[in-house]
């Protein structure tokens, strides 16, 4: 036979706990007063004496606190071995870059396409103003007389300037045509909205619930509150068993031994009297 498990120290809290329930029982309050000690001292005398036997006190519950220790056991075990979300937040950190560098894609060409718009309208501008200049400049030079060279040179860059003007325009208005025409033949694409019930009731959960707030931790789903509810169960058992088989017949036990030698104590009087 194995020997019965001691008493651990992170029990003792539950221990006292139900000595004190014991204590304030209707019948250990009945029996104080029956033998006259109700007071105070006598209930710190009782709870002193229980204490100190609560090894003692505790093998009338071994059974109950075996399974107890089992199933504590149990669960600790799963909480170390169970995988946690770490690994899965770590294989899905990767993806969110890659998906803000797409969404940045389209930005990105957007950009490089908008500079060419802005091309085509501001150098035909640029290079009609230049023509213009020039060939003003140069005409006036040689209608002076003076300068013809220079004058020369300021009326062939204005008329380089106006074919450069020219040739740009005409892009541009390729380019604005061929644009319009494509816009058109190819209409933006829509993504349905995806449909919501607005009166959607949630289904109620397939699994119960033993506890209103299951722990958070790495444990997967329904796998804490089953081991909670079996630890619960198990803590439950040998708490009742520890009460009515261990800590109240021991309470019996000593407030009988006190009312007898109360009552001896008291003959041994009378009779020396």
């Amino acid at each position: 036979m194995t020997a019965s498990p001691g008493l651990q120290a992170e029990d003792r809290p539950d221990f006292e706990r139900a000595l004190h329930q014991a204590l304030r029982t209707a019948e250990i309050r009945e029996a104080l007063g029956r033998s006259g000690s109700s007071g105070g001292t006598d209930i710190q005398r009782l709870r002193s004496q229980a204490l100190v036997e609560s090894e003692a006190i505790a093998t009338a519950a071994a059974p109950e606190y075996a399974a107890y220790l089992r199933q504590r056991a149990a669960a600790a075990a799963a909480a170390s071995t169970a995988p946690g979300p770490s690994a899965a937040a770590v294989s899905a950190a990767p993806t969110a870059p890659t998906a803000s560098a797409v969404r940045a894609a389209p930005f990105t060409t957007a950009g490089g396409r908008g500079l060419l718009p802005a091309l085509a309208v501001l150098t035909p501008a640029l290079a009609g103003a230049s023509a213009a200049a020039f060939l003003l400049l140069g005409g006036l030079l040689r209608l002076s007389g003076s300068q013809r060279e220079t004058a020369d040179a300021l009326l062939t860059a204005g008329l380089t300037s106006a074919t450069i003007a020219a040739v740009t325009l005409a892009a541009g208005m390729v380019c604005l045509v061929v644009t319009a025409v494509r816009h058109r033949s190819s209409p933006p694409d829509r993504q349905p909205r995806p449909h919501r019930r607005p009166h959607a009731h949630p289904h109620p959960h397939p699994h119960p619930h033993p506890h209103p707030h299951p722990p958070s931790g790495s444990q997967p789903p329904y796998v804490w509150r089953r081991d909670d509810a079996a630890v619960a169960t198990a803590r439950d058992a040998w708490l009742r068993a520890l009460l009515h088989r261990g800590i109240l017949p021991f309470l019996r036990e000593r407030l009988k031994m006190s009312h007898t030698l109360s009552r001896t104590s008291q003959k041994s009087e009378k009779g020396s009297t």
